[in-house]
């Protein structure tokens, strides 16, 4: 089996940017939906923190979001 290609750390950065301002939802809100401090996802974004989100942190937000979970940096494996 072979393993798709994630996203970044700074993709996941711009795409979580992107989507939060796409839907009109505040990244507060979200980093508690994940079970974090308000500033969480915030200090994520700007690139203050870590080189990544955690798999249920990416879980939550796909399915938030209804998106690839490669988007938020998940990989999954395929089928050669």
């Amino acid at each position: 089996m072979k393993t798709s290609v994630a996203a970044t750390p700074d993709q996941v950065r711009e795409t979580l940017r992107s989507l939060a301002k796409e839907n009109r939802v505040p990244l507060a809100p979200l980093s508690r939906m994940v079970g974090r401090p308000s500033d969480y996802l915030s200090r994520f974004v700007r690139g203050e923190r870590g080189d990544g989100l955690k798999a249920n942190e990416q879980d939550l937000l796909t399915k938030f979001f209804r998106v690839d979970p490669r988007l938020f940096g998940a990989r999954q494996e395929r089928e050669p």
